[in-house]
């Protein structure tokens, strides 16, 4: 009941935020390039977060969950399943990704192909004046094509601009909505708040950046306002749906369901840090190494936070059986 708790105020403070940081650009512009290297830095602390997460608290708990499931059905398998669903997780997202650039690049190309051949015939046929003078006409009807041959291309310009915002949107919010799952199949209060805040954290980043590149194209109120409330629910909605899978499953098909589903999300994490996070903000020129630094703190705060969860409190992992694993008297100690 705990977690069902957090999780409410997950999706409510999920969607404020992220709503909120994606309209704000258009109140507030763009931003100073100090504005710009924060969020650059918090976006790599939040890298280091899903980074630790991924592979040293999401992965080990699984494998157990697998473990769990496979013990009950007395399935036994030399396959690494929880390690192929995690792979299978970040291929879906790369997949997909890739499918959404290709489908818009083909469109555009369709797109400005039939612009050229629909344009074409007026610039080269212009229409004759009372006095059958075509070469006076071609002179005086010349400048107005011209004029109107721009402000079709301008329309095309900005109806392309709207649509390649809408093709980035669909393909932020299916990270969101993996990104949400994870976080609605938990019900480890301790894990949850610890994933959340770093989802929070990365989402908030990534709705303003979306805003600030909305506003650099001069995208009128309504489009960023529709394209941040549909970035904004799908978050909540991945968390809905891990919700209802817990509560509508058995046992058995919870653990495994769970276990499925949180390996695909684990692919994500794995997705967004190297391929969404890292790869463009190494990229550039503008202090890497500092950007590195924020990654290894993210790291390192989530290595604290699990080592004083497991060490310092001397309680069992929440995901595994109380069992008599030797542990000093420490408790056990899944990653270290």
């Amino acid at each position: 009941m705990e977690d069902l708790v957090v999780k409410i105020i997950v999706i409510i403070g999920l969607f404020c935020i992220t709503l909120i940081c994606g309209i704000l650009p258009y109140k507030i512009g763009h931003g100073g390039r100090r504005r710009q290297q924060a969020l650059s830095l918090c976006n790599c602390f939040a890298a280091g977060v899903f980074f630790a997460t991924s592979f040293l608290d999401l992965l080990p708990m699984i494998r157990e969950k697998f473990k769990q499931a496979f013990a009950e059905a007395n399935i036994t398998s030399p396959f690494p399943i929880p390690e192929f669903t995690t792979c299978f997780g970040f291929f879906v997202v790369l997949i997909v990704e890739q499918v959404v650039h290709s489908c818009h690049k083909k469109a555009r190309f369709f797109h400005g192909h039939s612009h050229v051949e629909t344009t074409a015939p007026l610039l080269g046929t212009p229409p004759q004046n009372g006095y059958g003078n075509k070469e006076r006409s071609e002179d005086s009807f010349t400048p107005l094509n011209e004029r109107a041959h721009q402000i079709n291309s301008q329309e095309l310009a900005e109806v392309d601009s709207t649509l390649r915002t809408y093709i980035l949107v669909v393909a932020l919010s299916l990270h969101s909505i993996f990104e949400g799952l994870a976080l609605g199949l938990l019900v480890e209060v301790d894990r949850l708040v610890q994933i959340a805040a770093a989802v929070v954290i990365h989402k908030s980043i990534i709705a303003f950046s979306m805003g600030v590149s909305m506003v650099k194209h001069d995208m009128p109120l309504r489009v960023i306002v529709n394209a941040s409330f549909l970035f904004s629910a799908m978050g909540p909605l991945g968390i809905g749906i891990g919700i209802a899978v817990l509560k509508e499953s058995t046992h058995f098909s919870s653990n495994l369901s769970s276990a499925i589903l949180q390996g695909i999300a684990n692919g994500t994490f794995i997705y967004v840090t190297f391929f969404e996070i890292l790869q463009n903000e190494l990229k550039g020129h503008g202090k890497k190494l500092l950007k590195l630094l924020f990654m290894v703190i993210g790291f390192s705060v989530v290595c604290g936070l699990l080592y004083f969860a497991n060490y310092m409190e001397r309680k069992p992992h929440p995901v595994l059986p109380h069992t008599t694993v030797a542990t000093n008297g420490l408790g056990y100690i899944p990653y270290f």
